[in-house]
């Protein structure tokens, strides 16, 4: 019961679907496809349609009959033709449709030519082609009319009757065969019905009707029989072995030999106007001629009564060549396409909108150039649509879904292949090693080149620039003879010097001399003069090395230096990497990185087709995913989601889940692990936990989680906070990221809560040599070297240790309470500080002796007086970094103890400008100049000013600089309390019996830049007298500053070398030693200058002036005019004065003499002269004087003493008679004349 139940209910839940389908199946399911077939609206204005309709129009009246509609494949010419059926609207038209659309495309090979045997079957295949093709035209000509419309026709057609029909033949057959048999039998049917008796009546009617059946049945039978003997067709008799043929229809075509029929079918059916399509598929043009030949028969039949039959072909362009086509048809309606390669993106765009297919414009742009068929487009489109659908939720690109359903329609075969790992673009992709296999050669021979350096520079023996150009120099040296020194624009160049850039230029460039030292034996003293350098710097390079030159080798050296090495062991991994992602590559990245590579597409494919296919990755190596359905087995539907979503670059959440992940792994490309699309908090945590079997794919991980895009931020920030991996995790983002702290402490979004979470974790799980990584690219050190918890951040001591010394940390400040014992005393040890007040200080008061005076005022002294042998030892390996960061930072640091001062300055480790900087800065005087090993320095010494002002310290200055008194010297001594200093000193004639300062103090008195004060001061430290000594350079007052000195000798020789060239300098002498020069008065050639000044002079008295004047001639007194008033004025002075009349007249007559003065004179010297000479000496004092000499004239003359003497001595000499005076005047009185 229950079963029958149970069947009950199934039967009724049937009943429903049904009952509801069938009330539903009107609502048509709004799909997104589009028929294939031509459609009846394609032409929207009508023109083809117009064009059509004129030319049936005009059938008659034009004599057209064949009209083609001409077009490329596709064009629309079907479409034409269904629209023009289906807007035409009249009852005149008739249409029978030919299509050969289903007919497999077939054309004879025509190719070989050359022999008759390869004709014939040519031939052979041509006629049964046509044959064939002429069949299926007759068949859908008569197969498209009913049986009953062309009865008479031999082609009959599987009828099919009704139910109703068959019962009604089935009664009147049966009818016939009773009427029949009771004609011949009429009593039969009577013993039937015995029981019931017939009447008369009904026997006759029974009878009569019988005798109606029989003639109508035999009158149908013999109708019939007439259409069927009328179909019958006798070729071949045959008797026994005799055969007999009946006409020629073997050799007849297939539309020849039935043309009876054709016109039979047009005479019986209305269809005047035939549509031919896809006849040119077949390349064959006879059959237009035979379809034209019977159209023409048509037309002439009498049995068709002038329907003007019109034959319609659909043909292609390229069917007829030349104007071949113009022959075969009357009427031509040119197709232009609806879509071809330059249109077809629009027509796709339209619908990728209208249907939202999800393809981008640029696909669409560059497979459209290759659908150039609307039926093409259709039929991908189609099947684009309903791939899509059967995917459901695998989650494939479309452009990629589109591009292989393409190549499915446009290479079908191929796109078999394709699926059993065969053909052309299996072929393709396969090789994708291949190709990759060039470019990876080409990094393994850079990857030859860098090993190549890398050897190269291993072997390098000399590590250092200054090294290394010492011994070019040395090799220079050997070629030179009697070297003394370099020069270059007239300066020397130390072999120190020699070594800086700049120098050493000038020597590569053969720009140098030399300047060579030869023995004077018989002079005693030493020649320098200067030199060429004859040998070339290439020819001393061939002598150091001949297969290097010295750049390349300096530029080794540098190499080195920065490390060269472990950069180009860098580059090599670099490289490594690059050939394990080439292996890797996708065919498109392949292509795309290099356009030369040629895919050796066969000639039977579209190679641009290909190309643009593979090269932007619309057909790659996950085309299974496109051309099969996933089967849940190996991995769950999520995680095939997410495999499909890393091929397609599409984003999932970190977070999603992932099942099998092993399997996962072996199904994605490995350079795939390299995209952010790969990202999975799941996936990663695996393939940490078996990195050594998933090796490749950890390294494209991390490659990718360096890269600082927000995506890896992202989740480098989310990954951290849940992964139960962290310490390797970090460990190795570490190893891949070396700017990680660069980017978290330059990113303001990062709280310092986070940052210091962050330095933890790369302390405490990073590898130390990681550390120093991140260091290089970041200021991870400088943030430690600031915290001054830095000591405390982990607990594992050694592990911060090793941080250290890899880092080589130089603490600035540290907080010695709270930092662990171990670790300061690790850092006092190693060095791992800073030179700066603050934390030298701590140190020195932690482990050695500390005194705050000292440590201000003489830092270096107090330090070496510390006793705190690790900090001295430190300064002594980093003294430059001390001098620069403790020393001179000092302010008050300036009192330097003599002894540690010059251990500063001579300490090689210290270069020359910070050795100025500190003399520069300490106030401390060198005593003894020779301690200073440095020249240069010295020489910065004594610029400024920092030596004791002593002459042995100027004495070593003038034998280093080839006895030559350097600017710097004078500069020293014209600074007045060092001059005032070494004038107190006297400097020494002889020192351990040698005289030193002989030739120094000969240039010292040469030297004219000496300021005057400063030289006379030092002058007088000067020991030795000197006759004609050397000083041509020196001004006029320098040298009367030696004879005050007492630096020439008194000796005539010295008198007579200061006469010419200094005037009045020789008599300065002579007042300077007036006593040994009145000695050797007759020695003296006294000239009338030198008189001049004598009797000039200050020094000398009256009666030595005498003396010198007694000893010179009259010539010589009066050869001067100045002597004249000199003497006159010694006249006046002393009356005892004897001196020649001569002398006496000249003065009194001299007019540079005053008036006053030579009356005096006049009047102490009146008796010597006679009347002419008073008359001469009156007329010279001129004026009112001259009128003395007047006779006949009283002269008047000022009321003076001088005046009245000279009138009384003239009154006794008799030159006057008297004179008279009144208050003003003088009134002279001569004698009358006789």
């Amino acid at each position: 019961m229950k079963k029958k139940l149970l069947n009950l209910l199934l039967n009724t839940s049937k009943k429903l679907e049904q009952l509801h389908f069938k009330l539903s199946k009107k609502n048509i399911l709004e799909l997104d496809y589009s028929s294939l077939s031509p459609i009846n609206n394609g032409d929207e204005k009508n023109h083809y349609s117009n064009a059509l309709k004129w030319a049936i129009d005009n059938r008659k009246e034009k004599d057209i009959k064949n009209i083609a509609l001409t077009g490329t494949y596709g064009s629309g010419k079907s479409t034409i033709i269904k629209t023009f059926k289906n807007n035409y609207k009249g009852n005149d038209l008739k249409f029978l449709n030919i299509s050969l659309a289903s007919f497999k495309d077939e054309k004879p090979n025509t190719n070989d030519k050359n022999t008759d045997d390869k004709d014939k079957p040519i031939e052979k295949n041509k006629g049964e082609l046509l044959n064939r093709i002429e069949t299926s035209i007759l068949q859908q000509i008569f197969y498209q009319e009913e049986d009953k419309k062309i009865p008479d026709s031999r082609f009959k057609q599987i009828k099919s009757y009704s139910n109703r029909k068959l019962f009604f033949i089935a009664s009147c057959i049966l009818l016939f065969l009773i009427a029949l048999l009771n004609y011949f039998k009429p009593y039969l049917i009577q013993s039937i019905f015995k029981d019931y008796p017939l009447s008369t009546t009904t026997c006759n009617i029974l009878h009569y009707a019988n005798i109606i059946f029989i003639f109508s049945g035999f009158f149908f039978l013999i109708y019939k029989s007439i259409r069927v003997f009328s179909a019958i067709t006798i070729n071949k008799l045959k008797f026994q072995n005799a055969e007999i043929g009946l006409g020629e229809s073997a050799n007849k075509s297939i539309l020849n030999h039935h043309l009876d029929e054709i016109i039979y079918f047009f005479s019986k059916t209305p269809y005047n106007v035939v549509f031919i399509e896809d006849l040119d598929r077949f390349q064959e043009t006879e059959i237009f001629t035979k379809l034209r030949e019977i159209n023409l028969l048509l037309n002439k039949s009498k049995k068709i009564k002038n329907k003007n039959i019109v034959f319609i072909y659909a043909v292609r362009d390229d069917m007829f060549s030349d104007n071949e086509r113009i022959k075969f048809f009357d009427f031509i309606i040119p197709v232009i396409p609806r879509i071809n390669s330059s249109n077809s993106n629009a027509i796709l765009l339209t619908k990728n909108e209208n249907c939202n297919y999800g393809l981008t414009d640029n696909f669409i742009e560059d497979i459209s150039f290759f659908i150039d068929d609307m039926r093409l487009l259709h039929n991908i489109t189609n099947e684009f649509y309903l791939y899509k659908l059967k995917q459901e939720e695998t989650p494939l690109i479309p452009d990629k879904l589109f591009a292989i359903i393409t190549y499915k329609n446009i290479y079908p075969n191929d796109f078999v292949e394709l699926s059993k790992n065969e053909g052309e673009l299996y072929r393709i992709i396969d090789a994708k090693l291949t190709y990759s296999n060039k470019e990876i050669e080409n990094l393994e021979e850079q990857i030859a080149i860098l090993k190549s350096e890398i050897e190269s520079l291993s072997l390098v023996k000399i590590k250092n620039i200054n090294e290394l150009r010492q011994l070019y120099i040395f090799r220079v040296l050997d070629t030179l003879t009697n070297f003394n020194s370099f020069i270059f624009n007239d300066k020397i160049i130390s072999i120190d010097e020699l070594l800086e850039d700049k120098n050493f230029e000038y020597l590569k460039n053969d720009k140098l001399f030399y300047k060579t030292a030869i023995n004077n034996y018989y002079a005693h003293n030493i020649k320098y003069q200067n030199e060429i350098i004859n040998t070339s710097f290439s020819q001393i390079e061939n002598k150091v090395n001949p297969k290097k030159s010295y750049n390349i080798r300096e530029q080794e050296i540098l190499d080195i230096k920065s490390n060269k090495s472990d950069a180009l062991r860098l580059e090599i991994q670099q490289l490594e990497k690059q050939k394990i992602i080439f292996r890797n590559l996708k065919i498109s990245e392949l292509l795309q990185s290099n356009r030369d590579i040629n895919l050796n597409i066969s000639e039977d494919f579209n190679s641009l087709f290909l190309t643009i296919l593979l090269r932007n990755g619309y057909v790659a190596e996950d085309y299974f995913d496109y051309i099969s359905l996933f089967h849940q087995g190996s991995v769950t539907r999520n995680d095939h989601k997410f495999i499909i979503n890393v091929r397609n670059e599409q984003k999932l959440d970190f977070d999603y889940k992932l099942t099998k992940i092993d399997e996962i792994i072996s199904k994605i490309n490995p350079i795939d692990f390299n995209s952010e699309f790969i990202l999975n908090y799941d996936l990663l945590d695996f393939i940490l936990k078996n990195a050594i079997v998933n090796e490749i794919q950890l390294d494209f991980i991390f490659t990718k989680l360096k890269d600082e895009s927000s995506t890896s931020i992202q989740f480098i920030n989310g990954f951290i906070e849940r992964t139960e991996n962290l310490s390797l995790f970090i460990k190795t983002l570490c190893d891949y990221w070396i700017n990680i702290w660069k980017h978290y402490v330059n990113n303001v979004s990062y709280s310092e809560e986070q940052l210091t979470k962050i330095l933890k974790y790369i302390i405490e799980y990073a590898n130390v040599s990681s550390i120093g990584e991140i260091e290089k690219e970041s200021n991870l050190k400088n943030y430690l070297l600031h915290n001054l918890d830095i000591l405390n951040i982990i607990s594992d001591n050694d592990k911060l240790k090793s941080i250290i010394t890899e880092l080589d940390l130089k603490f600035i400040d540290l907080d010695f309470e709270k930092s662990p014992k171990d670790l300061l005393e690790f850092i006092h040890k190693n060095d791992h500080y800073k030179f700066n007040k603050n934390i030298v200080s701590k140190f020195m008061k932690k482990y050695g002796e500390f005194e705050q005076m000292s440590f201000d005022n003489s830092n270096y002294t107090a330090i070496k007086n510390s006793k705190s042998d690790n900090l001295i030892d430190y300064i002594n390996t980093n003294i430059e970094d001390y001098v620069k960061n403790l020393y001179l930072d000092l302010d008050t640091n300036i009192n330097e103890e003599q002894n540690n001062y010059l251990l500063l300055l001579n300490n090689s480790e210290l270069n020359l400008k910070l050795k100025k900087d500190i003399i520069n800065k300490v106030v401390t005087k060198i005593i003894d100049i020779s301690l200073v090993e440095n020249n240069d320095l010295a020489l910065f010494i004594l610029e400024n000013n920092k030596i004791e002002p002593k002459w042995a310290n100027l004495l070593f200055y003038f034998k280093n600089s080839e006895d030559k008194i350097l600017d710097s010297t004078v500069n020293f001594i014209n600074n007045i309390e060092n001059a005032r200093e070494l004038s107190i000193i006297k400097i020494p004639t002889e020192i351990e019996g040698k005289n030193i300062y002989d030739i120094f103090c000969e240039e010292l008195i040469n030297k004219n830049e000496i300021e005057n004060k400063a030289y006379d001061l030092i002058t007088k430290s000067i020991p030795w007298g000197y006759t004609i000594p050397n000083i041509s350079a020196l001004n006029k007052q320098k040298i009367s500053t030696l004879i005050r000195n007492y630096i020439f000798t008194p000796n005539i020789e010295n008198y007579n070398y200061l006469k010419e060239p200094f005037e009045g300098l020789n008599i300065e002498l002579l007042e300077k030693f007036k006593a040994e020069f009145s000695e050797k008065i007759d020695e003296l050639h006294l000239d009338g200058n030198d008189l001049a000044l004598i009797l000039n002079s200050r020094v000398l008295n009256d009666f030595e002036k005498i003396k010198f004047l007694e000893s010179c001639s009259d010539n010589v007194i009066i050869s001067n005019i100045k002597n004249l008033n000199l003497i006159s004025q010694l006249l006046l002075r002393d009356n005892s004065f004897d001196i020649d009349k001569k002398i006496i007249d000249k003065i009194l007559l001299s007019d540079n003499i005053s008036s006053s003065d030579r009356i005096k004179i006049f009047n102490k010297n009146i008796f010597d002269v006679d009347t002419i000479f008073i008359d001469e000496f009156l007329i010279k004092l001129g004026g009112n004087y001259e009128e003395i000499t007047f006779k006949n004239k009283k002269a008047k003359i000022f009321n003076k003493p001088n005046n009245k003497a000279l009138l009384n001595n003239l009154e006794t000499k008799g030159y006057i008679s008297s004179y008279s005076k009144n208050l003003l005047k003088l009134i002279i009185n001569h004698k009358r004349k006789q």
